[in-house]
C-alpha cells in the first residue's frame, strides 16, 4: 500500500495585506490526524509553508505526490491547501461567469496565477485505480457574511480581492458572453415558437428563454469534470471560508471541522459521513462545506484505497 500527502499552508505571502494566521496550524493538524489515523508514514507527507510554497514550488510537490505508484487500487494520495483563493478573467471557454478560480500562492501574480485549469491539468493525469483527495480551504468568492450564534467569532476571510483591473476584465467578458446569449436566443426563440398561437407567446416565452439560456450554458461554458477524484471544499462558491480563532489559536474553520469530526470518529468515517459531520461543526459559520465526487466514492472510508471498496451487487 502506498500513502502519501503534501500539506501546503500559506499564512505570509510577498504582500504582507495579504496575510493569514491560521494556514500553518492547518497542515500541522492535518499531518497529525493522517499519521495517528490512518497510516501515514512521517517521510510520506510533504509539509510547505509560505515562501516555500511558491508556484513552482506547489508544482514540485504535485509532481512528487502524483508519482510511485503501486497500482492495483493500493495507492491513496491526499492534497491539503490552506491559503486564499480567487478570482481571474477566465481563459477558456469552460466558465459562464467569465471567471477562473484560483488558487493562491506565496508568490501570487496576478498575470500568471495558478487557475483551476491547471490543476485540473494536472490531476487529469492520476491514474483511475488511485485514491486521490484534494482538500481545499480557501474560497473564490468575496462574498463575506457572518453567522452569529453562539458568540461573536474573530475570522478573517480566504479570499483575496482581484484589483480593479482584474475586476473590469472578468466583467468585460461576462458582458460578452450575455451578448452571445443573447444573440442564441433570439436565433432561437422564434422557432420555438411555431405553432404557438399569439396568445400563449408570452406564457411559451417565460418557459422557452430560460430553457434556451440554459442550453447555450452548457454547450458552450460545461465545466470538465474530474469525476473519479474526490474534493472536498471549504464552501459553496458563492460562500466565504473562515481563517479563524478556534479553541485558543487560529485556524481554518474547515479544517479544523473536519480534523474534529475524524479525532470524534478515531479516523473511521466514510467521506459521506464527514462532510455531513463537518458540516455539522460549522454551524456557527455561514459556510457549507462541500463534496464532490462519485456517488460510490460516498460510502468509501476517508483516505482507504480503491481496492477496498465493496463491488457492486450483481443482479439475480
Amino acid at each position: 500500500m502506498s500513502k502519501k500527502a503534501l500539506l501546503v499552508g500559506i499564512n505570509n505571502f510577498i504582500r504582507p495585506s495579504w496575510k493569514l494566521r491560521g494556514c500553518v496550524n492547518d497542515t500541522l493538524a492535518m499531518q497529525a490526524m493522517l499519521t495517528s489515523y490512518f497510516g501515514f508514514a512521517d517521510e510520506s507527507i510533504k509539509v510547505m509553508h509560505d515562501r516555500d510554497a511558491t508556484a513552482q514550488g506547489i508544482r514540485e510537490g504535485l509532481a512528487w505526490l502524483l508519482r510511485d505508484y503501486e497500482g492495483e487500487g493500493k495507492d491513496v494520495r491526499v492534497f491539503h491547501f490552506s491559503s486564499h483563493g480567487t478570482q481571474v478573467e477566465d481563459q477558456g471557454e469552460d466558465e459562464w461567469e467569465g471567471k477562473d478560480e484560483v488558487i493562491v500562492p506565496y508568490d501570487h501574480d496576478w498575470d500568471t496565477p495558478f487557475r483551476d485549469d491547471d490543476l485540473r491539468e494536472i490531476f487529469q493525469e492520476i491514474p483511475k485505480d488511485v485514491n486521490f483527495t484534494f482538500i481545499a480551504d480557501c474560497c473564490h468568492s468575496g462574498s463575506i457574511q457572518r453567522k452569529l450564534q453562539e458568540s461573536d467569532i474573530d475570522f478573517t476571510p480566504r479570499y483575496l480581492t482581484p484589483p480593479d483591473e482584474v475586476e473590469k476584465r472578468i466583467a468585460a467578458l461576462k458582458e460578452k458572453r450575455d451578448q452571445l446569449c443573447d444573440e442564441y436566443v433570439s436565433e432561437k426563440l422564434p422557432l420555438m415558437l411555431q405553432g404557438v398561437s399569439p396568445g400563449e407567446w408570452t406564457i411559451k416565452m417565460k418557459e422557452f428563454i430560460p430553457r434556451l439560456r440554459e442550453e447555450f450554458r452548457a454547450q458552450k461554458y460545461g465545466n470538465v469534470s474530474v469525476a473519479k477524484d474526490v474534493l472536498l471544499a471549504a464552501c459553496e462558491d458563492v460562500q466565504t471560508a473562515a481563517d479563524a480563532y478556534l479553541e485558543g489559536d487560529y485556524r481554518g474553520a474547515f479544517t479544523w471541522a473536519i480534523t474534529k469530526a475524524m479525532k470524534e470518529a478515531h479516523g473511521n468515517l466514510t467521506y459521506g459521513e464527514l462532510i455531513t459531520q463537518a458540516a455539522a461543526n460549522l454551524q456557527r459559520f455561514e459556510q457549507r462545506p462541500q463534496l464532490e465526487c462519485p456517488l460510490e466514492m460516498r460510502e468509501l472510508r476517508v483516505f482507504v484505497p480503491l481496492a477496498e471498496m465493496q463491488p457492486e451487487p450483481v443482479p439475480v
